[in-house]
């Protein structure tokens, strides 16, 4: 339940707030590393959970993810995906003091569901790395956006891990939260992703010199 109230409240300020939240998107990067840190350094106190437990970089991930299925031309998808490089971002700040404990506390005595989250936090490494680059280019912006088709993978590792140290309740909400992406993204890529794939493709062919030139 913790999760779901993070992903409304997230939500909200996303769809009513996203030129706030543009125009002061560095403090808010500065805000959440020190709250990291901070929760991090003072992880026995109950405060910290949260964070530490990774519900809350769960909620960021979890508003970056199922934007991509909203319609396009709505309000709802327009201004949620203006805060999405924010939210990713955010989301890997605060989701680093959780991975950071599960390796150093929890690593060496756990199992599979370590593996998958760990493997997870080090995909997206890359990922977060680009979520501060804004590109014009073409050609650079098609590489950009093959590099952001692993957040898919991401979000496979995600569920699976939730899946695996979920208890039943838990597990059940989780099924229920990636549901809605799971069964509609493959629909909606191929309906709207992928020609817009194309499209930047044939730009670039356009745009670049033939060799023999």
């Amino acid at each position: 339940m913790i999760s779901i109230i993070f992903i409304l409240a997230l939500g909200l300020l996303g769809f009513y707030l996203p030129s706030k939240l543009k125009k002061n998107k560095v403090i808010l990067y500065i805000i959440f590393t020190v709250l990291g840190v901070l929760s991090f350094v003072f992880r026995d106190v109950n405060i910290t959970t949260p964070i530490n437990q990774g519900y809350l970089g769960f909620a960021f991930f979890y508003v970056v993810m199922i934007t991509g299925i909203f319609n396009k031309d709505s309000k709802l998808f327009k201004n949620l995906n203006s805060v999405r490089s924010i939210y990713s971002i955010i989301g890997f700040i605060i989701l680093t003091p959780h991975a950071i404990f599960y390796i150093l506390d929890k690593f060496i005595d756990n199992g599979l569901f370590d593996v998958v989250g760990l493997l997870a936090y080090l995909i997206m490494i890359p990922l977060f790395i680009t979520s501060f680059q804004n590109i014009d280019n073409p050609q650079v912006k098609f590489r950009w956006k093959k590099i952001q088709r692993f957040a898919y993978i991401v979000y496979v590792l995600i569920f699976v891990h939730l899946i695996i140290v979920s208890s039943v309740p838990n597990s059940i909400m989780y099924i229920v939260l990636f549901a809605p992406y799971v069964l509609y993204k493959p629909y909606h890529f191929f309906k709207h992703e992928k020609p817009y794939y194309q499209n930047l493709r044939n730009k670039i062919m356009k745009t670049t010199p033939k060799e023999n030139e």
